[in-house]
């Protein structure tokens, strides 16, 4: 059965892998088609796409009476997005951060970590809270559009209007097809990663922080080195703002809804402030401004890394 495991994350990391080329190549045309700032594409159709994975695992977990696996998946995969995703993607090319970031999308996150740190202190965030979650990202997005359409026209003037773009309809198969590669890769090498960590016989709870975190942030991280690979870091950025953003709102809000998401009690001491200090880290990372917009250096992805690798410990001493 190991080889099996072993043979399954291979596959679904060659999946992750083509997925994300063809998916990120699609969103760069869409937003140009679109005449759309790359952030604004990054923050709502890429970070839709790769929260997927976090949704369906958290979701099925939740339903099946796994609760710890699927808030697990969701903490983890916030450290993972911060810590692994945008850690990787600054060491391979230091990241330019748009100032919109700045005003809007980052401040909404800060809130929604700590409004889902709030709802899990009874150790238990009920269907009431879970939709107030999801009327909380509908409101993001609504607000997010809005800003895409002040945007519009500046984009459309620095857009280079003789320049031959792709279709519509070749744009939307692009992406849909890369979607699907990133949805059956991310799978495999969750259902590797879990067999392997069952093997190995560790925690639901661990096994959602670890194994299944890190397998369904892999759309992020795949999708964001394609972003860095082409040039697009507002992809790459945005997308795990986004990503974290949609986790703790509508990932956590629709498993919620359908049935009550049990929290236990070393959630509140660990990983909830684990989520919370990484995200906060974001302020200081961001605001080395020049010219209006942030940089993420690669000294600073070093301290990403470091913190993720410093936190691994933890998971089994508490």
């Amino acid at each position: 059965m190991m080889v099996l495991y072993l043979g399954t994350l291979v596959i679904g990391l060659a999946g992750l892998a083509i997925g994300a080329n063809r998916f990120v190549a699609g969103a760069a045309s869409l937003a140009n088609s679109l005449r759309i700032s790359p952030l604004v594409i990054g923050l709502t159709v890429v970070s839709l796409g790769t929260s997927l994975p976090e949704l369906l695992v958290t979701t099925t977990s939740v339903i099946v009476g796994h609760s710890s696996i699927g808030l697990g998946n969701v903490l983890g995969s916030n450290i993972s997005n911060i810590c692994l995703v945008l850690g990787i993607c600054a060491l391979l090319q230091p990241l330019m951060v748009e100032s919109k970031l700045f005003r809007f999308d980052y401040p909404a996150l800060m809130l929604a970590t700590v409004a889902t740190w709030l709802m899990s202190l009874n150790r238990v965030i009920s269907r009431l809270e879970g939709l107030v979650l999801l009327i909380g990202f509908a409101l993001y997005l609504v607000l997010v559009i809005r800003l895409a359409k002040e945007d519009t026209k500046k984009v459309h003037a620095q857009t280079n209007s003789t320049t031959p773009a792709p279709t519509r309809r070749k744009v939307f198969v692009q992406m849909i097809s890369g979607l699907v590669l990133l949805l059956i890769g991310s799978r495999l090498v969750v259902w590797g990663g879990v067999g392997l960590g069952q093997a190995l016989g560790l925690s639901e709870l661990i096994i959602g922080l670890t194994v299944v975190a890190v397998g369904t942030s892999l759309p992020e991280l795949a999708t964001s080195i394609a972003g860095v690979v082409k040039k697009q870091h507002s992809i790459a950025v945005g997308n795990v703002v986004g990503s974290n953003l949609i986790n703790l709102t509508a990932i956590i809000g629709i498993p919620s809804i359908i049935k009550p998401m049990k929290v236990e009690g070393v959630v509140l001491l660990r990983d909830y402030p684990m989520v919370f200090l990484v995200s906060l880290a974001l302020w200081p990372i961001f605001w080395s401004r020049r010219k209006g917009e942030g940089r993420v250096n690669r000294w600073e992805a070093l301290l990403l890394l470091a913190a993720y690798v410093l936190y691994l410990p933890l998971l089994f001493i508490f």
